[in-house]
């Protein structure tokens, strides 16, 4: 099925403020365009098939503090990656798939399966104006191998935006939709399950509340792009943090939570994708199978 068109309708915005927003997409302009709404970065998957699949709402220039938006749907995948070496048996014979996991008493979630066939491993958690499914495209080759991962949207709507919503902060309210996602997705226990967690934007913070709450539950994680800098003290019973940023996000805060970790005894370390803006992800399959390799042998 060929995927729908990316760009997310724009509103109206004066002349100076689209000049503004093609500035701050140049950096990224080798892997996305421009698409209106509070500048959001589109990738452009005939382009650069191991690029961008994803793209963020990004406010104003440099913004930390910008959601994470997804703007493609998961209803198609982009280009197909490189076909597996001729002869290699072990290797997957297609490319891999996001697929819709219906959820009973919630929205749908997305779900790329594991090579193994086991229930997934991995939890995505989206920021603000997201699509969970669009950034699971963005390294599903690299989940289908690590394990298997289930995405989870929001349950906040996002200004009347169609396939976009906002996830909430808030681990009273968004632990049971996980621990509902992972029974959906064949854990037969999702409160003991082993999972990574992997959030970008307000999905990080998110996180952070979890593991504050849950430590043991929660030991390894991913923070991609946190809107503030992490704190050690929500952090501290994790047993593994690796942080990432695009290159032109907040690499300095991701970096500098690294050493705060580090210095505490954590085991830490810093992943960063190359050449693109807060919300977006480039070269997601490598850089997210480093990501998976360092944190399972965690």
């Amino acid at each position: 099925m060929k995927p729908p068109h990316p760009f997310v309708p724009s509103s109206s915005r004066s002349t100076k403020r689209l000049l503004v927003l093609m500035l701050v997409a140049l950096p990224c302009a080798a892997s996305c365009t421009e698409a209106g709404r509070d500048g959001l970065l589109v990738p452009d998957h005939a382009r650069a098939p191991e690029t961008s699949t994803a793209a963020g709402a990004i406010g104003a220039a440099g913004s930390a503090s910008a959601a994470g938006s997804a703007n493609a749907s998961a209803s198609g995948p982009p280009a197909s990656p490189s076909a597996p070496p001729a002869g290699d048996a072990s290797a997957p014979a297609s490319p891999a798939v996001v697929e819709k996991l219906p959820v009973p008493f919630d929205l749908p979630a997305s779900i790329v399966k594991s090579a193994d066939g086991r229930p997934p491993r991995i939890v995505f958690l989206p920021g603000l104006c997201s699509n969970a499914g669009a950034y699971l495209w963005g390294f599903a080759e690299a989940a289908r191998a690590h394990g298997g991962a289930v995405a989870i949207d929001g349950d906040k709507p996002c200004g009347g935006l169609q396939d976009f919503r906002s996830i909430s902060s808030d681990p009273k309210h968004e632990e049971p939709r996980i621990q509902a996602a992972l029974a959906a997705a064949g854990h037969a226990t999702p409160a003991s399950a082993d999972v990574i967690l992997v959030g970008y934007s307000l999905g990080a913070t998110l996180i952070e509340n979890l593991v504050k709450a849950s430590p043991d539950r929660y030991p390894r994680v991913v923070l991609i792009g946190s809107p503030r800098d992490p704190r050690l003290d929500w952090l501290k019973g994790a047993r593994a943090v690796a942080t990432m940023s695009c290159s032109f996000d907040v690499p300095r805060r991701m970096k500098g939570a690294v050493r705060m970790l580090e210095g505490a005894g954590i085991r830490s370390s810093y992943f960063e994708m190359p050449g693109c803006t807060h919300g977006n992800l480039a070269e997601g399959d490598r850089v997210f199978s480093e990501v998976l390799t360092w944190i399972t042998s965690s």
